[in-house]
């Protein structure tokens, strides 16, 4: 009886939000034409929302074995084990379904949107009324911005772009033995393409998802990040155009999603990514030029120009965080491109940022002193001047193991120090003796 209490609540708030998911949906925008139907029985789309809100609510009313079904599925993924392991297991069950009454009932409405979207992309009897209520729901949910619609509601978007039943998606192209019919005999089986009208559905689907409120931009960035790394259909829906797009409403939460599907995009579309990261590196958002920032060793793998064009434009800005987390970046470049490395390095230096200072001077100079023991760009007098107190530390190690190379140049090192700075050539021979007598008894 109490589970039935909670199971009650689950229904009503699912009735509850099926009537806002379809009003918000037609209410964004026409909803767009099934990708399947019989000749002998055209789609007919709803006159109104009204009419829509009525079929759905009747339908979801006379159906409680389907909502029973997919609860199920629900507490078979979800319910926690001491619920599961409580003396009363139904008394606990009721409990946890009334305190999660609202998040639950969302997932029930998104399994509620698979069966009916499941009913009209069945190549071999579509159901053209069930597409207008599915479509709806997943357009509706989608509008909410939340991460149970953002996770659940993706996979129905690939089936709607491939015109297949939800459970018929082409994941994956490859057999293996992960697979229990596997057999080296089998080979490599393609999945279909995209469904032409199914296509031009998701297309709709994401042109009203980008017209939403801040918090959609999320679900919205998150789901073009996948269809980035997706072959079939990252240019089908013009993923690298609605990601640019996007970027224009983006905000501290969505910006840097935005980036990581730019980055995934340089495999498949380069230039058009390219014009997607140049535009975040630009962004007025601090948090997607330091997204940026944080993906230069990867965008370096794929291109290297680029990644250095970036850098120059994250270096010129004025947020000390993305400059900094710019410089890690840059001591990389001493070990990946050291004929890159100094001209950045001096401008770090110059720049007086201390965090982006100790960053180069711990992820770079040893590297390039490793191969340019001379220091030929006095990257190491320039930082000592410029450095903090803690800062020093680090460079005073780094100058005595150049004594300990190359003597002449580590002379010529105290020699720049002293001629610009004579109290931080004092803090020099300090912090040199209490590393090495050797070294310090031969400063000038």
């Amino acid at each position: 009886m109490a589970s039935r209490i909670g199971s009650a609540l689950v229904w009503q708030r699912v009735n509850e939000q099926l009537v806002e998911a379809v009003a918000e949906a037609y209410a964004a925008g026409t909803l767009p034409n099934s990708p399947l139907e019989l000749p002998e029985f055209p789609a007919n789309p709803p006159k109104d929302a009204e009419s829509l809100i009525r079929q759905a609510s009747g339908i979801y009313a006379i159906d409680r074995n389907g909502f029973e079904m997919r609860l199920s599925e629900i507490e078979e993924k979800m319910l926690p084990d001491h619920v599961k392991r409580a003396i009363d297991s139904e008394a606990a069950k009721a409990r946890w379904l009334e305190k999660n009454a609202e998040t639950i009932a969302q997932r029930v409405l998104v399994l509620q949107a698979r069966d009916w979207l499941t009913a009209a992309l069945d190549e071999d009897s579509p159901n053209t009324d069930r597409w207008y209520l599915g479509v709806s729901v997943l357009i509706g949910l989608g509008l909410t911005g939340t991460e149970i619609a953002r996770d659940g509601c993706y996979s129905l978007l690939e089936a709607i772009a491939f015109a297949v039943r939800p459970s018929a998606l082409p994941h994956s192209n490859t057999i293996g033995r992960h697979q229990i019919a596997w057999s080296p005999q089998q080979t490599t089986v393609s999945p279909l393409p995209p469904h032409p009208a199914g296509a031009m559905a998701a297309g709709v689907i994401l042109d009203i998802l980008a017209l939403g409120e801040a918090d959609v931009q999320s679900l919205f960035a998150a789901w073009l990040e996948n269809l980035s790394v997706s072959t079939y259909l990252c240019n089908t829906l013009e993923v690298p155009l609605r990601v640019l797009g996007g970027l224009n409403s983006a905000d501290a939460e969505s910006a840097p999603i935005f980036v990581r599907a730019g980055v995934q995009l340089l495999s498949s579309s380069g230039p058009q990514a390219e014009d997607v990261l140049v535009a975040c590196a630009e962004h007025r958002i601090p948090a997607a030029r330091r997204a940026v920032a944080e993906a230069l060793p990867r965008i370096f793998t794929e291109d290297d120009g680029l990644a250095l064009v970036l850098l120059d434009r994250l270096l010129e800005g004025e947020d000390e965080s993305t400059v900094s987390m710019a410089a890690t970046f840059v001591g990389l470049l001493a070990r990946l491109a050291p004929e890159e490395f100094s001209p950045r390095a001096i401008l770090i230096i110059d720049s007086g940022n201390q965090r982006a200072l100790h960053r180069i001077v711990e992820s770079g100079f040893r590297d390039y002193l490793g191969a340019q023991s001379s220091d030929p760009s006095e990257l190491l007098p320039s930082a000592w001047v410029k450095s903090s107190e803690i800062g020093r530390s680090r460079l005073a190690n780094l100058i005595v193991e150049q004594y300990r190379v190359a003597p002449e140049a580590f002379l010529q090192t105290c020699h720049m120090i002293q001629s610009v700075e004579e109290s931080a050539y004092v803090e020099l021979i300090r912090m040199v003796r209490m590393r090495s007598e050797e070294a310090a008894s031969e400063m000038p």
